[in-house]
């Protein structure tokens, strides 16, 4: 099928006429662009993670989104889909963004970094999720997020890490 870009950048579904069709569009999208290539971060250090595991997690939802342990039970969200060209451009530096560092503790211990790069748009703001392990990061998730979100999720417990940015 092949996809289509809006004039925004973002992926645009005017021509499907259901859910199947905008995610075999985005299926093609994250194939091309994002699982069969080498994606490097603004900082030279190798993303790895593209996998199809990653692509769902990415365009679904989940019904109870303050409970962060339940998995996503909607199979597809086109606003969260929609943005599935950002991510490159995000990690990449081509799109100006300003990054946090957060660590996730599992018990007692740290076990990884997370780096969290947020660019705001006309007031929306959209967040890309690496998690860092060594000398590469692996891609977590990217989503939309709210103002109230990213001041409290995001500004109120991360740490600001600079902007990652190729002038």
């Amino acid at each position: 099928m092949g996809y289509k870009m809006g004039a925004d950048g973002l992926l645009d579904f005017s021509d499907c006429e259901n859910d199947g069709e905008k995610l075999d569009q985005c299926w093609d999208y994250f194939v091309e662009n994002l699982s069969n290539v080498e994606v490097v971060a603004f900082d030279d250090k190798l993303v790895r993670g593209f996998t199809e595991v990653s692509f769902e997690h990415i365009v679904s939802g989940s019904s109870n989104k303050f409970d962060a342990v339940l998995d996503h039970d909607i199979p597809f969200v086109e606003c969260r889909a929609a943005r599935l060209p950002l991510i490159a451009k995000v990690i990449k530096g081509e799109l100006k963004s300003q990054v946090y560092r957060m660590s996730y503790r599992r018990g007692k211990k740290t076990t990884v970094r997370r780096v969290l790069t947020v660019i705001e748009i006309e007031h929306e703001y959209y967040v890309v999720v690496l998690d860092e392990a060594k000398d590469i990061y692996r891609i977590r998730t990217a989503f939309p997020a709210s103002k109230g979100y990213y001041d409290r999720c995001i500004r109120g417990q991360g740490t600001n890490a600079g902007i990652w940015h190729k002038a």
